[in-house]
């Protein structure tokens, strides 16, 4: 987990030092630009991290159990229900219109997490949630 000072910055700095932060994210252009700028800024843990909490409500979104979720992206179910109950209660309300926006190029990245994670736990036992993503996107995970 990553460690945050107990020192805090007064919220007037922080704020103009925030909005900087989101202008240089804007400014790259690019996916190819954005990834050097991210790799550059981001550590390891916190590229994980982001991952994790953006592939988690992609699950949410989806219907995805949270038990499942939590094997699938090895976190601890906490983490999984503090990432949904900031779902519901409206806090990654845009996140998640973006999210639905561009379903078909993150489902495309999501899907072989799924096969995979779940192929190891359930072999040829199907899920319902399975079959409903499936009918969903219009595309097969198994070919069995």
């Amino acid at each position: 987990m990553p460690h945050i000072s107990n020192k805090k910055l007064d919220d007037k700095y922080f704020n103009k030092l925030y909005l900087q932060l989101v202008k240089l994210l804007d400014t790259t252009g690019t996916a190819r630009k954005s990834d050097i700028l991210l790799s550059e800024f981001l550590t390891e843990t916190e590229k994980i991290m982001f991952t994790k909490r953006l592939a988690i409500i992609c699950l949410i979104i989806e219907g995805v159990s949270k038990p499942s979720i939590s094997d699938m992206l090895l976190v601890s179910p906490s983490t999984v229900d503090r990432v949904s109950l900031m779902y519901e209660i409206g806090v990654y309300s845009y996140l998640s219109q973006v999210i639905k926006k561009n379903n078909k190029t993150i489902w495309e990245a999501i899907e072989n997490l799924i096969h995979d994670s779940v192929s190891k736990q359930v072999g040829k036992k199907r899920t319902a949630w399975i079959n409903n993503l499936e009918n969903k996107h219009n595309k097969k995970i198994f070919n069995y």
